[in-house]
């Protein structure tokens, strides 16, 4: 599988799973999902191109007067949708954890703690607008148990690209899943215009 990595036991973490035209779930159905982490004891990820109607001054108190209010809020899964994460580039003047996951380069991963809200709220709302860092919150997350990623590989339910910032952060993410598919090769780029996939066999 292209891009597919497997250092340190993390065997998709750092890619992109876009989900094929047949997958028909409606939680995946045209969507990429970041890897943060894959091993044997199962898979996390999230949906980055599945925005919802809510903005994080919406799901969070507090934020009326600053300008992370308007952060928008996606859906990163089906999982546990009462917990906020973030991906965000690195946050000036923040400590990071040293054990935080970097999933792509100049792409972070984190639950969203009241430490990093407090920085949205206080330093990075501070910013002038073309200097704030890009950062993305999403309500749940994508997860699959010990060998049913594997399942759903074999089945050829997704196609593996590795991940990368650009895609993460795109500013119209109701597009990513058409670049991100188109990403393959000439071959989807057809199957993208056709909706046919031929043999490969």
């Amino acid at each position: 599988m292209e891009g597919a990595g497997t250092a340190g036991g993390n065997f998709l973490g750092g890619n992109f799973l876009v989900s094929e035209i047949a997958l028909s779930d409606p939680n995946f159905r045209q969507t990429v999902v970041l890897m943060v982490s894959h091993d044997d004891n199962g898979a996390f990820g999230l949906v980055v191109n599945r925005p919802s109607p809510f903005t994080l001054g919406d799901v969070i108190e507090g934020l009326d007067d600053c300008p992370a209010r308007s952060i928008p809020v996606f859906i990163g899964g089906p999982v546990q949708q009462e917990i906020l994460f973030l991906l965000h580039a690195p946050f000036p003047g923040h400590a990071e954890d040293p054990d935080v996951a970097r999933p792509a380069d100049g792409v972070i991963s984190e639950p969203a703690t009241l430490a990093l809200i407090d920085y949205l709220k206080n330093d990075w709302s501070s910013f002038p607008l073309e200097d704030r860092p890009a950062v993305r919150v999403y309500a749940g997350y994508s997860g699959w148990g010990p060998g049913q990623l594997e399942g759903e590989l074999k089945a050829e339910a997704w196609v593996v690209i590795k991940a990368t910032r650009e895609l993460v952060f795109r500013t119209d993410s109701a597009g990513a899943w058409e670049e991100a598919f188109a990403r393959k090769g000439p071959l989807y780029q057809i199957i993208l215009q056709t909706g046919f996939k031929p043999s490969m066999n």
